[in-house]
């Protein structure tokens, strides 16, 4: 008999092809993508073997799983080719569903052609085993009964959902067109082999790395563990003897709450391998923010396919976690080569930038860039890294592991602050330091923006870099600390001073005057303090120049501190004149009446000068200053939609 097992050098289906190879005398094709975890290494024992094949090849290319079916004939196909991390599917769903759904629905067409016109005999023995998962069927509480195969799906995540299709595509294919098939769906798998990125390999290195070890939320979310050789003979059990048509669930009857699962890999590992300071690993443990959409409690009733086919788990999760634990430190150079060349704890096996402050104009406008090929960024709000929890940086920063961290958080309300002061050096002057700190603590480059308020504004000439900051209120001090603080943790930081900036997002000078043109008809306007009104878009853009001068094999010198604001020079009257000028929507433009800084009293006081000589970073990096007409039609196009 020979198989044909799509996905076959992932972590499961490898240890299901080497059961294959080495214990039921079977004969495999691997149809396998070699997608970032693949882990060929791990059928090296196999490949000796006369009875297994290799095919790279995509599941989604039909022209390919057509020949690919009549060259090797097989007998049967068990299909574990899937994308399968949920934090990754929440990154970046897209791929999840070309894979899962798509490449899914590809490969049943590709099959069901090529039973039908096989003989007799052989069609009638053909069969097409689904593998997936428990996660189909969401969460469950403490007290709820385990997972059952007539439990209603209802996923949860982007992950969840693309496996849930596909299982209905599968069973659609049986319904319609009498495609043979057998559904299995598993609960969490872990053991030798498995690629570094999910739950237990993850604790492991950590923990020998000194690194921190994150647990989500309190680490109370509960999950049924499945040693994956014992998962490899269980599919083996139902695709030869489980009844056409039918889902087994397969469960390892193993229920354990994640922080007792990093517990007991600690204590194993406090026992194989201790520290030479003599303290537990599980010093290591932080709690981090839990991740969206993070089911509380995954459960299998395996009765079904235990007392049709007699198949249990023979491995205690004892036992497999002892076997699990040994392995990784055996094998150190498999998973520090994987680290070195495709892994690094960052997504996709790509360079990974982190902004701090998801919700603020600079990371919005960071989320819509066009990132350089090989990168890709993620950005954090105050649910997943609050500036006022510096106690939570580190575990977050092993949690993601990034080549660049941007902080483009802070607290911004200038007049708020005169009250809010303490509030505001906590955010702006103290997190920034902690921030860099651990960033230096991981050797990751660290872009904080920062304000032209740290200056007094008396200057007649562009404040330069070397300018001596002499703030007027408690915001542009809160944000002078926090540079200070920067500049003392961190060896490779940028801190990147900006002027007036706006966008179509969040609070800013734009989108106050259009909400006020609704309104009133006078506007008065300060006139006597200059800056350079700097776009979002624009400031966006001159971070991931900044950021890919930083990445590894950049220029250290490049560190410091930078400007960057748009030119030519105005004034907020000039400016507001320029907005209502090109919110051609306004029907009725108000009239803009100059006043003095004076005159408009604020509660801090400003800078008059705000201008800021660029010419640094447009000789050291090349970044050169943008013009604010440009990115104020921008800004008014993308609000210009909504206002219509």
């Amino acid at each position: 008999m020979k198989i044909l097992v799509t996905g076959g050098s992932g972590f499961i289906g490898s240890a299901l092809i080497r059961h294959l190879i080495r214990d039921a005398g079977i004969a495999v094709v691997n149809l396998d993508k070699l997608t970032y975890a693949a882990t060929p290494e791990a059928l090296e024992e196999c490949s000796q073997s006369g009875r297994y094949s290799f095919e790279q090849g995509d599941i989604a290319d039909h022209g390919f799983l057509k020949r690919l079916f009549e060259s090797h004939r097989p007998d049967g196909v068990i299909h574990l080719a899937a994308e399968s991390h949920v934090d990754r599917s929440i990154d970046g769903p897209a791929v999840f569903i070309q894979t899962n759904i798509v490449g899914t629905s590809v490969l049943l067409d590709a099959a069901r052609a090529y039973w039908r016109d096989l003989p007799e005999k052989k069609n009638k023995l053909f069969r097409f085993h689904h593998v997936s998962t428990d996660e189909v069927f969401g969460s469950l509480s403490e007290t709820d009964p385990a997972f059952d195969e007539k439990t209603p799906y209802a996923p949860r995540s982007p992950y969840s959902a693309s496996k849930a299709s596909s299982d209905h595509l599968v069973r659609a294919w049986h319904e319609s067109y009498g495609l043979p098939v057998v559904v299995t769906n598993c609960s969490n798998n872990y053991g030798p082999w498995q690629f570094p990125e999910k739950l237990i390999p993850v604790i492991i290195l950590n923990a020998i790395n000194g690194k921190p070890l994150p647990v989500y939320g309190k680490g109370r979310n509960i999950r049924d563990w499945l040693f994956v050789e014992d998962h490899g003979e269980a599919i083996w059990t139902v695709f030869s003897r489980g009844r056409t048509g039918e889902t087994y669930n397969i469960g390892g009857r193993a229920e354990r709450r994640n922080i007792d699962v990093v517990h007991a890999i600690c204590a194993i590992l406090d026992e194989l391998r201790p520290k030479p300071d003599g303290t537990s690993y599980s010093n290591q443990i932080s709690f981090v923010a839990d991740r969206p959409g993070h089911d509380h409690r995954y459960a299998i009733d395996g009765s079904k396919v235990e007392r049709e086919l007699g198949w249990t788990p023979t491995v205690t999760f004892e036992g497999g976690l002892r076997i699990t634990v040994q392995w990784f430190l055996d094998n150190e150079t498999w998973w520090r080569a994987i680290h070195q060349k495709s892994y690094d704890g960052q997504r996709l096996g790509m360079a990974l930038i982190v902004v701090i402050g998801r919700s603020g104009q600079v990371a919005s406008e960071l989320r819509r860039q066009l990132l350089p090929k090989g990168w890709s960024l993620i950005a954090l709000g105050r649910d997943q890294l609050d500036l006022v929890r510096p106690e939570d940086f580190k575990a977050i920063l092993a949690e993601h592991e990034p080549d660049i961290l941007i902080n483009a958080a802070a607290y911004t309300a200038v007049d708020q602050a005169e009250i809010e002061e303490e509030l505001a050096t906590l955010v702006n002057g103290t997190a920034p330091g902690h921030l860099a700190k651990a960033a230096a603590e991981f050797g990751i480059p660290f872009l904080h923006i920062s304000t032209d308020y740290v200056f007094d504004g008396t200057s007649r000439r562009p404040w330069s870099e070397d300018s001596t900051p002499n703030p007027l209120n408690a915001y542009g001090r809160s944000k002078l600390a926090g540079e200070r603080a920067v500049c003392e943790c961190a060896a490779r930081a940028v801190i990147l001073r900006t002027s007036w900036v706006f966008s179509p997002f969040g609070s800013n000078f734009v989108k106050a005057m259009l909400r006020q043109s609704e309104i009133r008809q006078d506007l008065s306007i300060v006139a006597d303090q200059h800056g350079g009104p700097t776009s979002a878009d624009s400031i966006a853009q001159a971070l991931i120049g900044i950021a890919m001068s930083l990445d590894e094999g950049g220029d250290r010198s490049h560190s410091g501190i930078f400007h960057f604001s748009s030119q030519p020079t105005t004034t907020w009257a000039d400016f507001a004149e320029a907005i209502f000028d090109n919110a051609v929507w306004i029907k009725n433009k108000p009239k803009v009446k100059r006043i003095s800084t004076e005159q408009y009293n604020p509660r801090a006081e400003r800078p008059l000068n705000s201008v800021l000589d660029c010419s640094k970073l447009a000789r050291m990096l090349g970044i050169k200053q943008p013009d604010w007409h440009d990115g104020l039609k921008r800004t008014l196009a993308a609000l210009a939609p909504a206002r219509e």
